[in-house]
């Protein structure tokens, strides 16, 4: 969840960084701090010194192999096999490393854990050599960069692929990526999981950078939305192909609320001047109705994981013990100890200090100072009946027991439906009857009778977000909701006291308007176009394709599943803002040669398609023809094996899918010339697919450059594409510029489809203007 920020009228030019600035280091000390925690028993004191000073040590470089389960097998042992036994004992100008090895608690081997100074990846040769290949599966989404700690939360969901997921403050993606590959894991065949996964951030921008970290994986299961994460809305959903209507409900929830950051000190040390008693005071509240409005969408009987990378008892087990108390036992902690064992961690706190922003301790709320009350919570102080709580489930990842950063979570399981407290609606009620009862017996005036409700009233702000956002659903939410929505008990004489509030109040400023979706029926025309001329099963949901455009011609055809339909076709999707959704899986291709079908399937939507799709527009190819494809930009019938010469001359012009099967390469027991100890197919275990577009006499691998260059090195070979290098300040640099084009995009009115799909509909139109000269 990010925060919104507006520029500042008036204010003056911003200043240019020089880019020859060299910045003083900074100085990892801070005594507020060290003080504090210390204050706050996190530890012991033996165990200290140890910790402290291992947050001044900067944080090794962690990344996740990413994708389907059989894909990110292949990556993991292209690691293991091509790269680690070459990194063993390296040393350049007295500097060694120790080679890059598996996190130890996370599952299959595809956490990974990778620490070498820079003067080993600038000098030497065989480290370089495994950078560059960092850099090129991570541009194409086979490796993520994440840090070790933020991969835990998604792993304690316990996510099966039928599971309804919200990812409630999803930016930048990491984690919904983890949960996106545990909806997808079964891999069945001419199956589209059932499950859902909801990514929602506060800032449009940082929506767009989610999509960009979600793209590589390409789920129809997946919608990404903009809100408040504190006043999710909440839908009737339409009902799905069986006439049920499932609530907007959830069977997991991921909650990695907005935090001060302080147990990120290894990888940001500017918080050791940036820290202050203060920090964690504003976010609270925040937290707290965050984590509340992810428990009323839940389900009874489901999962929610609350995390934050702080150490602060008030971000952390304060907000939990404030949840449990409001949940009156229709929540509880869930022990989590026999989870990920080979992860080492500390139990949660059931007692700590809270601080004014001046250090001072406060024993009590009421001990507060009447000017301060405004900074402060009841909630915030460990409650009386904490020990019965069991804060102990809670999970403390403390830097210095695996070489991490730190981290908080918290599981939490639904056991019965949950009516969100409200103490000043309740004492406002009692202290009303109290007057009338006053006022009968002609014992106390009418003012003396409002003052008990106002300073009730005052004590209960903190239920005010939620309230908001409640009382907008009741006016849609069914009888089904009434449960979990504290406003199905308000009269309708209070709800109309109670001016409405603007879209802008309840969800915060709106960014630019979306693109609708509009799903196209199985008997469009350009739907029975494309299931005829690639055979589309009987089986494949034809009712599930969506355009974003009112225009006459479509140009791009996404794909969903029937769980994002079902909320598409909500009668209240107007108070869901949705972002993206859908797999692009067929885009219209101009072509100046005849062609029976002008679209041609795209290669996000290949592996999805060819599942469904008839043998006639599916060409088995052996590694010779890959290697052409990837050597020659736009080859010609002539220059591949004689043997399938016929084969291509024979295909009707238009898009078609080559199929390449290792366990049928004629020579894949050959040695690789690159790889070492791997057979002709290199680090290629699995099935390829990959769309190709046929022209007249030529063809065209339908891949954009990164694609590519991946497939080329995991094969062996050379490539059309030069070698990419990324220099030393260029780092995050292809992931910004995709983000920032893909939102100013849709701020302009999703005009344009993105620049991979320009280049390679530019290609295919040069393949044919070559032959045609």
């Amino acid at each position: 969840m990010g925060r919104r920020f507006s520029k500042r009228k008036n204010a003056p030019p911003r200043k240019e960084r020089d880019p020859n600035e060299v910045y003083a280091e900074v100085k990892k000390e801070n005594e507020q701090m060290e003080e504090y925690y210390k204050a706050q028993s996190i530890m012991s004191e033996e165990e200290w010194p140890v910790f402290w000073n291992h947050l001044k040590v900067t944080l090794p470089t962690t990344f996740r192999i990413t994708g389907t389960r059989s894909h990110a097998v292949e990556i993991r042992d292209t690691v293991k096999n091509a790269f680690v036994p070459h990194l063993s004992n390296i040393s350049v100008d007295g500097t060694v490393a120790d080679p890059p090895r598996p996190l130890a608690w996370y599952p299959d081997d595809l956490g990974w854990h990778y620490d070498v100074p820079r003067t080993l990846l600038k000098k030497s040769p065989e480290y370089a050599k495994f950078h560059q290949f960092l850099v090129a599966e991570t541009e194409v989404g086979n490796i993520s960069r994440q840090e070790a700690v933020s991969m835990i939360p998604p792993l304690l969901l316990d996510v099966q692929p039928q599971h309804w997921v919200m990812d409630m403050c999803a930016a930048p993606g990491s984690k919904t990526a983890q949960i996106i590959e545990m909806v997808h894991a079964n891999e069945q065949h001419q199956v589209v999981p059932s499950g859902l996964i909801l990514a929602n951030d506060a800032d449009y921008r940082r929506s767009h950078m989610l999509i960009h970290q979600t793209k590589r994986l390409q789920s129809p299961c997946l919608m990404v939305t903009n809100h408040d994460a504190s006043m999710m809305p909440s839908l009737k959903l339409a009902p799905n192909k069986s006439g049920e209507v499932i609530p907007f409900e959830f069977d997991r929830v991921l909650a990695d609320v907005p935090c001060s950051g302080d147990a990120t000190l290894r990888k940001n040390p500017m918080v050791w001047t940036k820290w202050t008693h203060g920090g964690a005071m504003g976010l609270h509240q925040t937290q707290v109705t965050i984590l509340q409005r992810g428990v009323q969408m839940l389900k009874v009987g489901g999962r929610i994981v609350y995390s934050t990378c702080s150490f602060n008892p008030m971000e952390n087990e304060a907000v939990v013990a404030e949840m449990l108390n409001r949940a009156n036992g229709s929540l509880e902690l869930v022990d989590v100890s026999h989870e990920l064992p080979l992860l080492k961690r500390r139990p949660g706190l059931s007692s700590w200090k809270v601080f004014t922003k001046e250090g001072q301790v406060v024993d009590k709320f009421e001990d507060v100072p009447a000017d301060a009350k405004g900074r402060f919570y009841p909630s915030m102080w460990a409650p009386e009946n904490a020990n019965e709580l069991h804060l102990e489930k809670c999970l403390r990842i403390y830097p210095h027991l695996q070489d991490t950063g730190g981290f908080f979570v918290a599981v939490l399981k639904k056991t019965a439906p949950f009516v969100v407290p409200n103490p000043g609606r309740a004492a406002a009620a009692e202290a009303a009857a109290e007057a009338a009862e006053a006022v009968a017996a002609a014992t106390a005036t009418s003012s003396a009778a409002q003052t008990p409700a106002s300073e009730d009233m005052s004590e209960a702000k903190e239920d005010t977000q939620e309230e908001e956002a409640e009382e907008e659903d009741k006016a849609t939410t069914g009888d089904k909701h009434k449960l979990d929505s504290p406003a199905g008990s308000d009269s309708a004489e209070a709800a109309a006291k109670k001016p409405r509030m603007t879209r802008a109040e309840r969800f915060g400023a709106p960014g630019p308007k979306e693109e609708p979706f509009l799903f196209l029926d199985s008997d469009n025309a350009d739907v029975q176009l494309f299931s005829r001329f690639y055979g589309l099963d009987e089986k494949f949901p034809k009712d599930q394709f969506l355009v974003r455009s009112e225009g006459e011609k479509n140009k791009t055809i996404y794909f969903v599943s029937e769980a994002v339909k079902s909320i598409l076709q909500s009668e209240e999707i107007h108070r869901l803002k949705v972002v993206n959704t859908g797999v692009r899986t067929f885009i219209r291709q101009d072509s100046n040669s005849p062609t029976e079908c002008s679209f041609r399937v795209h290669s996000e939507g290949i592996a999805l398609m060819r599942q469904f799709v008839s043998t006639a527009r599916v060409m088995a190819v052996q590694l010779k023809e890959v290697i052409t494809l990837l050597q020659s930009p736009y080859p010609k019938i002539s220059e591949f094996p004689e043997a399938i010469q016929q084969k291509l001359t024979d295909l009707q012009t238009g898009c078609c899918i080559f199929e390449f099967d290792p366990e049928l390469e004629e020579n894949k027991d050959q040695p690789n010339p690159r790889w070492e100890g791997q057979g002709l197919t290199g680090f290629v275990k699995g099935k390829l697919v990959f769309p190709v577009w046929k022209a007249q006499v030529s063809f065209n691998m339908l891949l954009n450059k990164q694609e590519r260059r991946s497939l080329a090195m995991r094969l062996g070979v050379d490539c059309v594409d030069a070698p990419h290098v990324v220099e030393g300040g260029a780092k995050g640099t292809v992931a910004k510029a995709a983000a920032a084009a893909a939102a100013a995009a849709s701020e302009a009115g999703g005009a344009a489809e993105g620049a991979a799909d320009a280049k390679v509909e530019e290609d295919s139109a040069m393949v044919e203007a070559t032959e045609q000269a």
